[in-house]
């Protein structure tokens, strides 16, 4: 039987994350995995090019099982989550919302990923992942 997984895209490295602990609290549970942030800042650059960077990302990501739901915790990460759920169409996406002001610019991904989401969360440093634990025992990871 296919492991189901939570696959966590990092808006930057797991090390210099915000929500850090949160994280590594997730990352303890079997079928959790993360996905350092690319190296070049999706943000800077034109959406068409991040949209086509992200789905050539997908296309290589090697996961050790199938995702069930994909969690983003920055609107410029939309691209990529899209492009994993386009190939995973059966996994929800899970979206940790930014503080606006660090999604300035970003109100239309921001629009899209909430509208997309099975499951909205505030992305602050006082996340209580237990949420997000319940809904990856639904799910099966």
């Amino acid at each position: 039987m296919e492991q189901h997984l939570l696959v966590l895209l990092l808006p930057r490295r797991l090390e210099r994350f915000g929500l850090e602990a949160q994280a590594r609290e997730l990352l303890r549970a079997p079928g959790v995995v993360a996905v350092d942030p690319a190296r070049i800042p999706v943000g800077r650059i034109p959406a068409p090019v991040a949209a086509g960077l992200a789905v050539g990302q997908a296309k290589r990501m090697r996961l050790p099982g199938t995702p069930a739901a994909v969690a983003i915790f920055h609107p410029a990460q939309f691209y990529l989550a899209g492009a994993l759920l386009a190939r995973h169409p059966r996994a929800e996406l899970w979206y940790g919302e930014a503080e606006p002001g660090e999604r300035a610019g970003l109100d239309e991904l921001h629009a899209s990923a909430a509208a997309r989401a099975a499951l909205t969360f505030p992305a602050t440093p006082d996340l209580d992942p237990t949420p997000l634990r319940l809904r990856m025992a639904e799910l099966g990871i």
